[in-house]
């Protein structure tokens, strides 16, 4: 790959952890998180989605999006469906090649194996991770009857090569995918050749603050406000909203609605009234009073004559509105307005306010708003204020890529609500076994015992502490996959042995459990101790990896046998 290339893989690995890794991985690890994010801004586990690997199928990445989360698991797409009363569901492939040409036989083998993947029975050998993925397909198409309208499939082939459109591969893959389009279960297929300009354009894209400017005459000033530098509200054009949330490629820019609390919801009776709305010439003209409105949160805002110049800017609500304009775009007249409301502000806490205030009009999810309280905000101020006592110190992210523009914080150390959820349910709540649900369910159905203000936020810490450290070691190429599937499983193990310690060891408390994990050597025997109990009870369980996860009678044979030997 060229060297502009190779130096955004480089900084791409430093930054998430990936830098012992081999070339070829951290490329896929790249690329997966390039092509991936585009669809889906919001953070998640690159290595959830990561497939390369013997009997891969020619995949090196694939993410399943149901109701704008990302399944691992087949629970998670049950409380998705039981808490939404549908399915929306969005497939993502990607297969990359570092090699600088695009080969026919490649993009063959490729496409085999999406056709393989989607036919009821496979006829090719697969590994552990794609019938995992296959056992999430089946269970999606199990529930054809609630989809909200059929899946989409977006497929990538990305080379470090040019791409030159040769016949000889558009022609043979526009053959194969018919095969796809074929078994009618898609709502659409697209197969997208990325080279290494388009791959270090959409990096680019992911990376840099956003800034547009649009045509905004018909506005006012709002009064002075507190924490506000200034604000506005009037009445855009629809045509140049359109422009203020698609990218350069003319897509929808997703990532501008990450502080919006409400994905997409799909063709809901809202939804759907917009879309009549706006197929409606006479109703279309009044879009301005029938729809409430668009609310834009910037860090910078710059009135200039008739236009306005926002940068680094959030759409905080109005995402289900946003979603059906762009869906009926070529439809929009000249004369069509929405009313805008832009607010410039730096401050976190208005933001939240304004978050909260502006997204009461229709039901929203615990989880949405669970990290806009009063206890997060302390336990955020508590990570920065440990960092100082620790090597690479880890950092509580509440709002939704707040770290982002932060360049003394690797992503690699940074902690959403729904690790941090995960590890104290794992650890202090002793429920390793549980981790593999929807975090919002796992918020449900521990709501009496988490984020309470008497909690100590020592124990929300160090559970992340430990994660941080222990995916640091699962990181190490050649660690097994087993270790991998079984990460909330072997943290439990290390809260525990902390436990022991703090029990029968005068003075043992916070700041001593710091020390231990500043010391690479102390947490690699840990991890060792834990990994050879995880072998042993696995093996007198004569459970199968899936539903020893799931166990809670494994969990306490588990830790039992851990017990029995605790390294000293």
């Amino acid at each position: 790959m060229d060297q502009i290339l190779k130096g955004y893989v480089d900084s791409f690995s430093d930054e998430r952890g990936y830098s012992n890794l081999e070339d070829s991985d951290k490329f896929e690890h790249f690329v997966n998180y390039c092509m991936v994010s585009k669809q889906y801004p919001r953070d998640f586990d690159l290595d959830s989605i990561s497939v390369g690997g013997s009997d891969d199928c020619g995949f090196d990445g694939v993410a399943i999006i149901v109701n704008g989360n990302i399944v691992k698991k087949v629970e998670e797409i049950d409380y998705l469906l039981k808490k939404n009363g549908y399915l929306d569901v969005a497939f993502i492939f990607v297969q990359s090649k570092s090699s600088s040409k695009f080969k026919g036989e490649q993009v063959g083998t490729f496409v085999f194996g999406l056709k393989n993947f989607f036919a009821k029975k496979s006829s090719i050998p697969e590994n552990a991770q794609v019938q995992n993925l296959r056992e999430l397909k089946d269970r999606i198409y199990s529930h054809s009857i609630q989809f909200d309208g059929l899946p989409v499939l977006d497929v990538y082939f990305v080379s470090t090569g040019e791409w030159k459109s040769p016949e000889a591969i558009t022609g043979r893959t526009k053959h194969e995918l018919q095969d796809l389009e074929r078994m009618k279960i898609f709502r659409s297929v697209d197969l997208s050749f990325v080279d290494a300009e388009r791959l270090k354009s959409t990096f680019r894209e992911l990376k840099r603050k956003t800034v547009k400017e649009i045509e905004f005459a018909n506005h006012v000033a709002l009064p002075e406000i507190n924490h506000v530098r200034q604000s506005f509200v009037g009445s855009l054009a629809a045509s140049e909203y359109i422009k203020l949330i698609t990218d350069a490629e003319g897509d929808l820019q997703k990532s501008l609605f990450d502080d919006n609390v409400r994905d997409f919801q799909g063709k809901n009776k809202i939804n759907v009234d917009i879309g009549k709305t706006l197929n409606d010439p006479a109703l279309q003209a009044a879009m301005a009073i029938l729809n409430n409105g668009i609310t834009i949160i910037a860090k910078k805002v710059e009135p200039i004559g008739g236009k306005m110049k926002l940068t680094d800017f959030q759409i905080v609500n109005g995402c289900q509105s946003s979603y059906v304009l762009y869906e009926n775009r070529s439809k929009l007249s000249a004369g069509t307005h929405v009313v805008v409301k832009i607010i410039e502000t730096t401050n976190h806490e208005l933001s939240s306010k304004v978050i909260q205030a502006t997204n009461k009009q229709t039901l929203v999810t615990d989880e949405a708003f669970e990290s806009l309280s009063p206890f997060h905000k302390d336990l955020e101020e508590f990570y920065k204020a440990t960092a100082s006592k620790v090597d690479h110190p880890i950092y509580y992210e509440r709002r939704s890529k707040q770290y982002d523009s932060a360049p003394d914080v690797p992503a690699s150390q940074v902690m959403t609500l729904s690790t941090q959820i995960k590890a104290y349910v794992a650890t202090t709540l002793a429920q390793p076994h549980s981790t593999h649900r929807y975090y919002g369910e796992l918020l449900e159905a521990n709501r009496k015992s988490m984020f309470k203000p008497s909690d100590s936020h020592q124990l929300y810490y160090i559970s992340c502490l430990a994660l941080n450290r222990l995916e640091r070691m699962l990181r190490v190429p050649g660690v097994s996959r087993l270790y991998k599937d079984f990460k909330f499983q072997l943290l439990y193990l290390m809260h525990c042995y902390h436990d022991f310690l703090r029990k029968n060891k005068k003075g043992y408390g916070f700041e001593q459990i710091l020390s231990f994990y500043n010391d690479k050597r102390d947490s690699q025997v840990l991890f060792d101790a834990a990994k050879n109990s995880l072998e042993i009870a696995l093996g007198k369980s004569g459970l199968q990896v899936k539903d020893a996860e799931r166990s809670r009678e494994f969990t306490n044979a588990l830790r039992a046998e851990f017990e029995n030997s605790i390294p000293g």
